[in-house]
């Protein structure tokens, strides 16, 4: 993280500079490296425009303005010849101008502004893979998105939807889509669950953290069992609200791949839940994916499995899934750095932020949807088969090239379902 004062000692090129220092407008000490640099992170400052010759930067790829007072999206980043990444995350946007992007953009990140319409030309923007909307006061979507056919991820959650339109579950590369909190996915109320105070909890350490929350080990007051208590941030998270995430967790009911729930908490700033506390020999099975994968999952050097324990895990993934099907929920986020694993190759399913109810959706929607996260699973296979041996990579292709198809084929309502996929894995 530079300020200005350190940016001005460096003569060197950079490539990527992040630099948070109140600023009111856009420092023309960038300018001096506006030949090198791929990634400019400007975010927690007080920007609320872009200079008109921000194309000089022809080499910028990646531009973050997170958390400024951005009002409109700036005309110039349309003449920006090399960006395919951009967030306006937490701003004041109510203007999203036609022809206001690069065509050539592939990542969009305007969750948690003010946006009550999308540009009616947004189809331009066929080389969208990964959009976030999540946060905003929009009620329609543009028919042009249609023409975003490579779109991978959409969140939506947290808006105005009273319903959405066909063509939307129809998307030929459509994988992780969220609408939770909207007037057209409300989520059933959960069946009556124990509630405990926070202060009836003794937190012993943070095990993990996520964008939504904090993960503890603890113990409640009156028994030595210890449990993981999570607390969320706030009452609004990047893919909806809390509440909905607690509600659709509950809702999804007991199952050997899901982390049972012990309790909520009540009377508390923030809301919680208390699972029960997953073995320390279970680690996350991937990572989230980086700037290059986009939507496509990353794993740690030196990673591996054999064929075997591949099918057991993608059992358990088809089984848990046609699960949260059956009780009409789809997770969302359907990927490996949302999975628990252990030696002996158990899973665990989890993180529930990006699900969405589907219960109250036209039945055709609600099918197409589940047929969305089959291709989810799909890319899950493909990824995990990267970790294979060369000669079983081979053999996978083998056994499971036909089924991959299946799940991939842009005719979404002809991909297999859950219930179907249960049985092709079975050792």
């Amino acid at each position: 993280m530079f300020s200005l004062e350190t940016l001005a000692q460096q003569s060197a090129p950079l490539s990527h500079i992040a630099l948070s220092d109140g600023l009111t407008e856009f420092p023309t000490e960038l300018y001096r490296f506006s030949d090198s640099l791929e990634i400019l992170d400007l975010s927690g400052n007080q920007l609320s425009d872009l200079p008109a010759d921000l194309h000089r930067f022809k080499k910028l790829k990646r531009l973050f303005l997170t958390a400024n007072h951005f009002r409109h999206i700036p005309a110039v980043l349309s003449h920006c010849p090399a960006l395919i990444m951009l967030s306006f995350k937490g701003n004041q946007l109510s203007q999203f101008a036609e022809a206001s992007l690069p065509q050539q953009l592939e990542w969009l990140i305007l969750t948690d502004n003010q946006l009550t319409e999308l540009p009616k030309d947004f189809g331009r923007y066929t080389k969208l893979r990964k959009v976030a909307l999540a946060g905003n006061r929009l009620s329609a979507l543009p028919d042009s998105m249609q023409q975003c056919r490579d779109l991978a991820l959409l969140r939506l959650s947290l808006n105005q939807f009273a319903f959405f339109p066909d063509w939307l579950f129809e998307l030929p590369k459509l994988a992780w889509l969220a609408l939770g909190a909207n007037p057209a996915c409300p989520v059933p109320e959960a069946h009556a669950i124990t509630a405990h105070r926070l202060s009836d909890y003794q937190l012993l350490q943070k095990l993990g953290e996520g964008a939504s929350g904090v993960i503890y080990q603890a113990r409640f007051a009156q028994d030595a069992e210890l449990v993981a208590l999570k607390q969320f941030k706030g009452w609004v998270t990047s893919d909806g609200c809390p509440q909905d995430e607690m509600n659709n967790y509950l809702n999804a009911g007991a199952h050997p791949n899901l982390i049972a729930v012990k309790a909520r908490l009540k009377d508390s700033e923030l809301p919680g839940l208390v699972m029960e506390l997953v073995p320390s020999s279970f680690t996350v099975l991937g990572q989230p994916p980086s700037f290059v994968s986009c939507t496509r999952d990353t794993f740690t050097q030196g990673q591996c499995f054999t064929l075997v324990q591949l099918k057991q895990l993608a059992q358990q993934v088809t089984k848990v899934m046609a699960h949260l099907h059956q009780r009409q929920i789809a997770h969302g986020d359907l990927y490996a750095h949302n999975m628990l694993v252990n030696a002996q190759h158990q899973l665990y399913l989890g993180d529930f932020g990006a699900a969405t109810a589907l219960k109250a959706l036209p039945r055709q929607q609600q099918q197409l949807f589940c047929a969305l996260e089959v291709r989810a699973f799909a890319y899950w296979l493909l990824d995990m088969r990267s970790l294979l041996p060369a000669a079983e990579q081979l053999m996978f292709d083998e056994q499971f090239s036909t089924v991959l198809s299946q799940c991939l084929q842009a005719s979404v309502g002809l991909r297999p379902d859950f219930g179907q996929l249960t049985g092709v894995f079975s050792i």
